[in-house]
C-alpha cells in the first residue's frame, strides 16, 4: 500500500469491543476468523536475511522444539546465516521461536515488536515473521498508511483501521509460513515505534469492524490520492479481474468543481525527461515491462498514448524504439516511466507533450494527478470527507461500492 504524504445519517458502529452497543442488524463474521485481539497474524520482516540482531526490552528466551534457552534482560544475540545459530541454537532442523513475557517487546535489528518471532533457515537467508494479535498488529500499520491527522479528521483515520483489518484478514493464508509483508506490498508495518495514541483510539473504537460483500471480507486497496476518480481493477492491474466493489468512484465535492482529495500534495504534478534521461529510463526498465531487449533499446523516436480507461487514466503507451515499438499497459507505465532517483511515476492520470529533434523524442513533459495506483480507498479523498463531516462508514461505503460494514465474531 502507498502511505498518505505527511501524509446520509447513519448508525454508527464506534463503540469498543466487549461493548457490543451496535446496532442488532449489523452483520456478524464468524467461521474461520477471530476477534482482533485472539487472531494471530504473521508478518514477514525479512525474507532472505544474512545476519542481524535480536534482543529485548526484558527477559526473554529462544524455543526450538524441547531445545530452550533463556536469555538475560538487554542482551543482544547475533544472527548469522553462515554459522547457521541464534545463540546456542542451531536453526539447521527448523524454525527458532524469540519469545518474551507480558509487558515486553522483542527487538530486531534495533526495532521493538510485539508478539514473537519466529526465524526460519531457507536456502537464501533467515525468514524472519513477527506473530502477534490483529489488533497488535494494526497499531503499528494504520499510522504509518495515514499519518498524524487532526481530531477533525479522525473519521478518516477510524476508515484507515477498518480498510487495514480488512485486508488483514482477507489475507490471512496456511499457503506459506506467514501472511503479509511488512512493507507496501502489503501493508506498511512498523512495530511497536510506529504506534501512536490517535491510531490506536481509532483502532479501539472500530474494534473487529470490517468492510464485507456477500457477508465475507474483502481486498480492501487504498492509495494516497485518486486525483479525481478511483480506478477500476483492471484500468491498472490490467492483468487482475475487475471487482463489483473496486470501480471507478468520483471524488468531486458535489456542487463544486473541487474534490475531497484536492488538498493532497500531489493532487496535481508534472515529470519532465529530456532526450537522455528518457533514454536512460528506457534502457533500465522498458525490457522488464515489454517485450524490449535488455539492452540496445536505441532512440526512442515516439510516444503515442493508447487510449483512455474508464476512470480517464492512460490505458496504454506505444514506446517506438529504433529496435521496435513496445506497449506499457496500466500500472507498468509508472515502473519504466521512473525519475533519476528511481522513484515511480505518481500515477497513471496524466497527459504528456513531446517534442522531436533529429528523430528521437527530445523532451517529454507529464502533467498528472493523484499518487498511487488508485484503486480503492483514496486516503486524502477520505481525510477531506472527514472535514467535510462524513463519518467512517460512510467514507468506506464510498470508496467500496456495494458493500457493507460488519464485525468479526469470534
Amino acid at each position: 500500500m502507498t502511505a498518505v504524504l505527511g501524509v446520509a445519517a447513519c448508525v454508527s458502529l464506534s463503540s469498543p469491543r466487549g461493548g457490543r452497543s451496535g446496532p442488532g442488524n449489523v452483520p456478524i463474521v464468524r467461521g474461520p476468523y477471530q476477534s482482533g485481539v485472539a487472531q494471530q497474524v504473521r508478518i514477514a520482516l525479512e525474507t532472505s536475511a544474512k545476519s542481524g540482531t535480536i534482543s529485548g526490552t526484558g527477559s526473554w528466551g529462544l524455543v526450538h522444539g524441547d531445545v530452550g534457552q533463556q536469555v538475560n534482560a538487554m542482551a543482544e544475540l547475533p544472527l548469522s546465516f553462515d554459522a547457521g545459530r541464534i545463540g546456542d541454537i542451531t536453526t539447521e532442523m527448523g524454525p527458532v521461536a524469540a519469545e518474551t513475557v507480558a509487558g515486553s517487546f522483542l527487538i530486531w535489528n534495533g526495532k521493538k515488536y510485539r508478539g514473537d518471532l519466529i526465524i526460519t533457515r531457507t536456502d537464501s537467508g533467515f525468514l524472519v515473521v513477527n506473530r502477534l494479535p490483529m489488533d497488535s498488529y494494526l497499531r503499528g500499520v494504520v499510522p504509518l498508511e495515514i499519518g498524524s491527522r487532526t481530531a477533525a479528521e479522525f473519521a478518516a483515520v477510524q476508515a484507515q483501521a477498518v480498510a487495514a483489518r480488512t485486508y488483514a484478514y482477507k489475507h490471512l493464508t496456511s499457503s506459506r509460513a506467514f501472511d503479509m509483508y511488512a512493507t507496501v506490498q502489503d501493508q506498511v508495518y512498523g512495530g511497536v515505534d510506529a504506534e501512536k495514541p490517535q491510531s490506536d483510539s481509532a483502532i479501539m473504537t472500530t474494534a473487529d469492524v470490517v468492510v464485507l460483500y456477500n457477508g465475507q471480507p474483502i481486498t480492501t486497496p487504498y492509495h494516497s490520492t485518486c486525483g479525481g476518480s478511483t480506478a477500476g481493477v483492471s484500468e491498472v492491474w490490467y492483468d487482475q479481474p475487475d471487482q463489483p466493489y473496486l470501480r471507478p468512484v468520483s471524488d468531486k465535492i458535489p456542487g463544486t468543481n473541487n474534490y475531497y482529495c484536492d488538498p493532497s500534495p500531489r493532487f496535481s504534478w508534472t515529470q519532465s525527461y529530456d532526450g537522455a534521461g528518457l533514454r536512460s529510463v528506457m534502457e533500465k526498465y522498458l525490457a522488464t515491462y515489454s517485450k524490449a531487449p535488455k539492452s540496445g533499446v536505441g532512440k526512442i523516436t515516439d510516444i503515442r498514448e493508447q487510449g483512455r480507461t474508464p476512470s480517464g487514466r492512460v490505458a496504454a503507451l506505444a514506446v517506438q524504439t529504433e529496435s521496435g515499438t513496445y506497449t506499457l499497459r496500466g500500472n507498468d507505465i509508472r515502473f519504466v516511466l521512473r525519475d533519476p532517483k528511481g522513484a515511480i511515476l505518481n500515477s497513471t492520470s496524466f497527459t504528456f507533450t513531446k517534442e522531436t529533434s533529429g528523430g528521437e523524442v527530445s523532451s517529454f513533459n507529464v502533467n498528472g494527478r493523484g499518487y498511487g495506483h488508485g484503486i480503492g480507498m483514496c486516503q486524502w479523498g477520505a481525510i477531506g470527507r472527514a472535514r467535510a463531516g462524513q463519518n467512517y462508514r460512510t467514507i468506506l461505503e464510498t470508496y467500496y461500492p456495494g458493500t457493507t460494514i460488519g464485525r468479526i465474531g469470534g
